[in-house]
């Protein structure tokens, strides 16, 4: 019986200590890592996904414009349930601002993803959501 105590007491010393948490040393290494980062994302503008345009449909836009990237989004959640058309082209938006874009074009549905390109207007005129 002793033996079952004295066990029990070795395993929980060493399941407590196994749990403490990191020192400051490893956070100062941490916030070194992460000041690159912090460098090119304020390089980048953040934007407001409200103002963000979507053109859903394939015509002229009024402005010049530069490409940023595409923004690809996953018709179905982790779940494997289909996601709504609105929430969709609300996700485009906030991933468009996230890059600094204007506007979404040229949206391409295929059976899983929609994909669309983010444009960031040269003169910094914002359009309306069309």
């Amino acid at each position: 019986m002793r033996t079952l105590y004295l066990l029990t007491a070795i395993y929980t010393g060493l399941f407590l200590s196994a749990c403490s948490t990191a020192g400051s040393s490893d956070q100062a290494t941490k916030t070194q890592n992460a000041t690159p980062a912090t460098t090119k994302q304020a390089a980048i503008k953040l934007k407001n996904p409200l103002t963000v345009a979507v053109y859903t449909k394939k015509q002229p836009l009024p402005a010049p414009y530069t490409i940023l990237g595409l923004a690809t989004i996953s018709k179905y959640n982790l779940s494997g349930i289909k996601r709504q058309e609105a929430y969709i082209h609300d996700a485009m938006r906030a991933l468009a601002a996230a890059m600094g874009g204007d506007a979404v074009i040229n949206l391409n549905k295929d059976d899983k993803t929609v994909t669309g390109t983010v444009i960031a207007y040269q003169d910094g005129k914002k359009q309306k959501y069309i």
